[in-house]
């Protein structure tokens, strides 16, 4: 693994970043609009309860990181593959490591530099000081969820990368889902008891269960956050293997290729 080839291909994402006109507007529009919305929102519901505007506000701003986090990668990936240009990248010596790593790198550093845009808006316009007040716990919150989206875009991209083009989908549609499990305006006991067994190794459910206790009642329990931590890296540990594996098997049965 080649750090220049990590690079080449950030600069690359880079510029497409900065000229697709499209891709500043999907980026930038969407969590900007949803901290307005839910900070108006916010503004409206301290008529009836201070905590459940908050809760909506910041649990959004936790789930539009994880989007920009997660997505950016997958949409990068699959957009070399509608273009044509996937086979391409691998044949000029980029090995899959260095593709993924790349993707992971450049998706967070634009998912942190949306989350500072909102951040600041949620501050400055609805005077939501919770997170400047609690700056330390919230970089913790923060380090677990880009941890459990990036393990969530590898394991989609290996998901893609087994099954086809055709479930490229899955880059939009599979965090709905873990959120949702992952309780993020309700307690984990709210869901049927089946589903509350998964809700627990959810990489999401413990920082939305802190920001929750946070809000309502100022503690903060660190065992919560440990737990938060030690399943979002055990998320990224395994999506390694996975994705190694799903990208040999493609390269063996011919799907890699059809990818293009």
């Amino acid at each position: 693994m080649k750090l220049n080839r990590i690079l080449a291909l950030m600069y690359m994402d880079f510029l497409i970043f900065f000229r697709v006109k499209w891709k500043l507007a999907e980026i930038f529009f969407f969590p900007i609009i949803t901290v307005l919305i839910w900070g108006l929102f916010s503004v409206f519901m301290q008529r009836f309860a201070v905590e459940a505007g908050l809760i909506v506000v910041i649990m959004n701003l936790f789930w539009s990181f994880a989007h920009v986090s997660q997505t950016s990668t997958n949409i990068a990936m699959l957009e070399d593959v509608w273009s044509g240009s996937f086979k391409q990248l691998f044949v000029s010596g980029i090995t899959k490591s260095e593709y993924i790593i790349a993707r992971l790198i450049f998706s967070s550093f634009v998912a942190i530099l949306i989350l500072s845009i909102i951040s600041i808006m949620a501050y400055y316009i609805f005077n939501i000081t919770l997170l400047a007040e609690n700056f330390f716990t919230f970089l913790e919150l923060i380090s677990i969820t880009l941890i459990a989206s990036m393990a969530l875009s590898v394991i989609i991209a290996s998901l893609i990368i087994s099954w086809g083009k055709e479930y490229g989908f899955l880059a939009w549609t599979i965090l709905q889902i873990f959120i949702l499990l992952s309780a993020p305006f309700y307690t984990v006991d709210v869901l049927p008891q089946t589903i509350q067994y998964i809700s627990y190794v959810m990489p999401y459910t413990n920082v939305f269960e802190t920001t929750r206790n946070l809000i309502t009642t100022g503690f903060v329990d660190s065992t919560v956050i440990l737990k938060g931590f030690i399943i979002a890296v055990l998320y990224l540990f395994l999506s390694f293997p996975l994705y190694n594996f799903a990208f040999n098997r493609a390269r063996k049965n011919g799907v890699l290729v059809r990818l293009n």
